[in-house]
């Protein structure tokens, strides 16, 4: 990996020179929302930094000031089966700036390039961007050329400007509907020895050598109504978005966001609590990153009030946590411990979110009593898996997967999991037809 700088920078110091900086810029600072949408229905978590402020980018309210920044708590599950490599979580903080009907592509792309290259020192040479280049599924949303221009006028090589389809550079809305956009994107190269070392690869390939560290415009020109139809919003304004944890991997000098001051004092007490020897095996390593994002991921959702249950937000947080303590057991804890890491978390983040201090004690209740009950479930649900895998010579069916979770209430995605490291595969389309089997009968 190319190492940005030799100094490290805290994450403290990072938060405090991106939100210097836009108040430099007349931007407001203003307060991070709970993770519990307020009058909502589209969203069942905040997501992004622009979810709560939603109402403004309509025109329902007028904010205090046209120009906003803050640093939001945010949680997205969409790519959680993306967690436990090196960059993906499905909690984190997102450092925000907003142009409400103000300011739009020109100063918001300058705005993103100086902060980056003159106050954070990041190498030119080691970024490179995206703008929206059309895509057939917004078929009256002509390519973003403008954004194009400024990049160029700015001082991007050409060549390090890539034009990439709505999956890529379309952001929005939060929610089923609202406002939403063509986006344009920055990405750090690690460096040619990083990846899948093509020649034609860039910031849309997967195989890990560039990273998005900013989206610094979401140009909010549209809104997607609830039956799908795009029409303009009355204004123009910008939603702009760094992850924090990207940030700090890339200025901390280490290959992985588990490996920075946000958490990795996290992974060093669950490995403390929990007598976890530290491990090179692959496997292990990746269990270890997912517990210590969905532990923290759990503590935040708790402190906020979304408690584990089946409803549809609280499954997020009961999810997670059967997540953690499924991959505690592919790690050899039987009897998971998480009270020392809760305090470790409402420590470290304190200064920021200080409910996590007043109900930390609520936060180790809940999640013990979540811990004991699923591993219960777990504990009976593995000896009829073994009894399974014993009578089929290793092998499981659709059906079988299905029984294990209508009867033995042993989720599928965690049997996967399991089945995972145990190098076993199991045939998704055989249980979903059992599952649409199940509901027909009730028809």
């Amino acid at each position: 990996m190319i190492k940005e700088n030799d100094v490290k920078v805290s994450h403290s110091e990072i938060r405090e020179k991106f939100l210097g900086y836009f108040e430099e810029k007349g931007h407001k600072r203003i307060n991070c929302s709970s993770l519990m949408p307020v009058n909502d229905p589209s969203l069942l978590i905040i997501n992004s930094g622009m979810a709560p402020l939603k109402k403004y980018f309509t025109g329902e309210e007028i904010p205090e000031s046209r120009r906003l920044t803050n640093i939001q708590k945010c949680v997205r599950t969409n790519d959680i089966e993306g967690v436990g490599d090196t960059r993906h979580l499905t909690f984190f903080e997102m450092m925000g700036n907003w142009s409400i009907g103000d300011y739009f592509k020109k100063d918001a792309l300058n705005f993103a390039w100086e902060l980056l290259t003159d106050r954070f020192k990041f190498k030119k040479d080691r970024l490179c961007v995206t703008v929206y280049g059309g895509d057939p599924s917004y078929p009256s949303i002509s390519p973003d050329e403008e954004a194009y221009d400024i990049w160029k006028e700015i001082g991007v090589p050409t060549n390090r400007i890539y034009r990439l389809s709505a999956e890529h550079n379309f952001w929005g809305p939060a929610g089923s509907s609202g406002p939403c956009g063509p986006c344009s994107e920055v990405f750090y190269d690690l460096g040619q020895e990083v990846g899948c070392k093509l020649p034609e690869c860039g910031p849309d390939c997967g195989c890990g050598r560039f990273i998005e560290i900013w989206n610094p415009g979401v140009f909010m020109q549209y809104n997607k109504g609830v039956d799908g139809k795009i029409s303009n919003l009355s204004f123009n304004s910008v939603d702009a978005g760094a992850g924090l944890e990207r940030f700090a991997m890339i200025l901390q000098n280490v290959d992985s966001v588990y490996e920075t001051d946000l958490l990795k004092p996290i992974t060093e007490s669950i490995k403390s609590e929990n007598n976890i020897n530290s491990s090179e095996d692959e496997n292990n390593k990746t269990s270890l990153r997912i517990m210590t994002d969905h532990i923290k991921s759990a503590i935040f959702l708790i402190g906020d009030g979304i408690y584990p249950s089946n409803t549809k937000r609280e499954y997020v947080t009961r999810r997670l946590m059967r997540r953690l303590i499924s991959n505690s057991r592919l790690m050899g804890v039987s009897d998971l411990k998480i009270k020392d890491t809760v305090s470790v978390v409402s420590e470290e983040f304190k200064s920021y979110y200080p409910e996590l201090i007043k109900s930390k004690s609520k936060i180790i209740e809940i999640m013990d009593g979540e811990n004991r009950n699923f591993s219960k479930t777990l504990n009976r649900s593995e000896k009829i898996l073994e009894t399974i895998l014993k009578k089929s010579g290793g092998k499981i069916s659709g059906k079988d997967a299905f029984v294990l979770q209508s009867t033995y209430g042993l989720p599928y995605e965690i049997l996967e999991n399991i089945l995972k490291i145990k190098g076993i595969g199991v045939i998704k389309e055989e249980f979903d037809l059992e599952i649409r089997k199940s509901r027909e009968k009730f028809l």
